[in-house]
Order: C-alpha cells, then sequence, then structure tokens
C-alpha cells in the first residue's frame, strides 16, 4: 500500500542531494535585464545540446522567462555566494556587475564557472513550477569549482585525491 508523500517530506529529502547554483537572466520585449537564482538546472541531451532550467510558477521572472527567447545560464563558483544571494531576492539588480551582451542581447555574467548561452525550444508545465528547455548555443568555462548547496547551506568541494600514490 502506498502511503502519502508530502511536499515538506519530499523538499526536507531533496536537501540531501547537492545542487551546483546557477543565476539565470534575459532581457524583456523592451530591453529589461531580469535575472534569478535557480538550483534546478541541468543537462538533458548532448545531440542536440540541450539543458533545462526549472522556475516556481509563483516567481516574479517566470513570466519573463517563459516569454524569452533565448537566455543565459551561469553556474557560479566558489565564493560567489552573495552573487547567489542577490538574485535570489524579488528585486535583484545588475547594478555594479561587469556584464556583457550576449546571444540575442541577453545579459552575461562575468567571471563565472560557466556560462551557456540559450536559445528556448519548450516551455513545460510542472507542477507548481514551469520548465523550460533550450539548446545551447555558446559556452564559456571559467576557472574556480563550483559554487554547491546542500542541506540549505554553500558548500565547497574537496580537492582531496584519496587514490593519489
Amino acid at each position: 500500500m502506498m502511503s502519502t508523500v508530502y511536499p515538506g517530506s519530499v523538499r526536507d529529502a531533496m536537501e540531501h542531494w547537492p545542487t551546483g547554483i546557477a543565476v539565470i537572466t534575459t532581457a524583456d520585449q523592451s530591453g529589461w535585464w531580469w535575472g534569478c537564482t535557480a538550483d534546478s538546472f541541468a543537462a538533458v541531451s548532448m545531440r542536440p545540446p540541450l539543458v533545462s532550467v526549472c522556475l516556481d510558477r509563483e516567481h516574479e521572472c517566470r513570466p519573463v522567462f517563459a516569454a524569452a527567447d533565448s537566455f543565459a545560464v551561469h553556474v557560479l563558483r566558489e565564493g560567489q555566494e552573495d552573487l547567489a544571494n542577490r538574485f535570489a531576492c524579488r528585486d535583484a539588480d545588475f547594478t555594479d556587475l561587469a556584464v556583457e551582451r550576449g546571444y540575442d542581447d541577453v545579459p552575461l555574467l562575468c567571471d563565472v564557472a560557466v556560462r551557456l548561452e540559450c536559445r528556448t525550444t519548450s516551455v513545460v508545465p510542472a507542477g507548481d513550477h514551469v520548465m523550460l528547455l533550450a539548446e545551447v548555443v555558446r559556452v564559456r568555462t571559467g576557472p574556480g569549482d563550483p559554487l554547491v548547496y546542500l542541506q540549505r547551506h554553500f558548500r565547497h568541494l574537496s580537492r582531496y585525491d584519496r587514490f593519489a600514490a
């Protein structure tokens, strides 16, 4: 017999799954820049190169991203906790940030571990979220280890190699 699964228990269980932290950015029809922190980002396919990002339906930027033809995913590196927190807030802005313009004029954050410029291929309803499915059109990798989130805290990867001679 199946037991009832409550959203809180699933959320608590998922806290044991480490994730990278990414900031996604786009520009709306009037050219206004939007960005938000996302921890639900994944590679979907290598041929063609597809990724997915999930956004809460209630998030203020969700309609902008759902309507956008393109967006960028910025995988944050260790030491960029402030950037993750900045874009997790409702009033996030790009003030005082080094920004370039990318594919389709999407704002690109500089000095991140990985930057993927993407063309949206579909927007899929997924429970209380929407999933943005996109083809990667440009990739740039930079120095540093990715910022990791586990059990409601930012974490650092260990460089310990237990198989070293």
